[in-house]
């Protein structure tokens, strides 16, 4: 039996029409018609952060366990932290003369990141040396080796435009020392960034970095250990990446996978295909509807979603496989809604193939998926293995 995850990311939506019950996608609704559909309560609190998503809908989320968004992010460009290191997930931001942030994201602008990135790389402070590396967009990793460090440390992220930058903080004594080296680390990152003349061709400068989540290695039971299935991923973005590299699955690479709506969709498809002669569980991960939501563009989320509907139909022919197609949180994309932001309510779910005995839900979409299964966090791949008889 072979096994094909697809987490649709920020698929999901609210109202009674969403872009997801809008579109005609007869691939999907197929495979929910012929198999079980419902809801799954990933389990967020006040914050609906995409990591935990993953790590619960592949059943293998432990707050113990958790390492922190940031070292998922740096397994996701391909570092290697070590057991001392600390690892950040930041941002590229944009601060005003006056010392207030101006955008949190420096316009959303790549011009000139990477070589920002090699301008700060390899900085050296009070014996601890920098690791800088673009990540996803505007996002930067920066992993600290050295001596003492802590990972109890409070970020200097004000999370909204218009408020000073503040302090990176420390939650407990032992963590001063990474405090201090972390905002000696912003002030000469913030001197150097601002005398680079790539910013000057950007709408917004790239002169600040904002330290975000925090994290260092953690050693966990691995996917195969775990379920006894050998797995992959394919994505277009470093903390899906991230989360498999964690959890011990192999990460295929496919050229022009960007995380965008622009994304090499066929591509990606036919990667899974050929995954499926070399493993057992296939982890294919989509962002563009996601970031289609973010933008307020609910028709394009539509046609986005067709298309993905259309690499879907590509797979149906593959012989004794079971389906799994989910979001890891919904995104709303109607201005109306006014935050186009992540949302913790229940994401659709569906389960299909050789195996699963339907249900009366015939529809993929998050009201069709109200009246079937309901499963709660890290229960969805165990439930379908127990389900197939694995």
């Amino acid at each position: 039996m072979k096994f094909i995850l697809i987490v649709l990311d920020g698929a999901g939506d609210l109202g009674r029409q969403t872009p997801l019950s809008l579109a005609k996608k007869p691939n999907i609704d197929s495979l929910a018609k012929e198999g079980k559909c419902g809801l799954l309560d990933i389990g967020y609190g006040k914050t609906v952060n995409s990591d935990f998503g993953y790590l619960n809908i592949l059943g293998c989320y432990s707050k113990e366990g958790y390492p922190g968004r940031g070292y998922l992010e740096a397994l996701g460009i391909g570092l290697k932290p070590g057991p001392g290191d600390i690892c950040i997930r930041g941002n590229f931001a944009t601060l005003a003369s006056n010392g207030n942030l101006l955008d949190r994201r420096a316009g959303r602008d790549e011009t000139g990141l990477e070589y920002f990135c090699e301008a700060l790389d390899g900085m050296e402070i009070d014996g601890v040396r920098f690791t800088v590396r673009k990540s996803a967009g505007h996002r930067v990793v920066i992993v600290l080796g050295g001596k003492k460090l802590s990972d109890k440390i409070i970020p200097n992220d004000p999370l909204k435009i218009g408020a000073p930058l503040q302090q990176v903080g420390a939650k407990e004594s032992q963590a001063k020392f990474t405090a201090s080296v972390l905002n000696k680390f912003s002030s000469r990152a913030h001197k150097i960034l601002s005398k680079e003349p790539d910013n000057k061709k950007r709408r917004l400068p790239a002169n600040i970095i904002l330290i975000r989540n925090i994290g260092r290695k953690k050693d966990v039971e691995g996917f195969q250990e775990r379920f006894k299935l050998k797995g992959c991923c394919v994505a277009g973005i470093p903390i899906a990446r991230g989360v498999a590299r964690f959890l011990g699955m192999d990460v295929i690479e496919v050229e022009g996978a960007n995380g965008m709506p622009d994304t090499n969709l066929d591509g990606k498809f036919e990667a899974v295909k050929n995954a499926l002669k070399k493993y057992d569980f296939v982890f294919l991960h989509i962002n563009g509807a996601d970031i289609l939501s973010h933008d307020a563009k609910p028709l394009e989320k539509k046609n986005f979603i067709e298309k993905v509907d259309r690499g879907v139909g590509k797979l149906k022919d593959s012989k004794d496989t079971i389906f799994i197609i989910t979001c890891d949180h919904r995104t709303a994309s109607d201005p109306k809604f006014k935050k186009y932001r992540h949302t913790p309510d229940p994401v659709p779910i569906l389960i299909s193939g050789n195996g699963i005995k339907p249900n009366r839900v015939e529809r993929f979409d998050e009201n069709s998926c109200r009246y079937g299964l309901k499963l709660e966090k890290n229960e969805l791949v165990p439930y379908v293995i127990r389900a197939t008889g694995n």
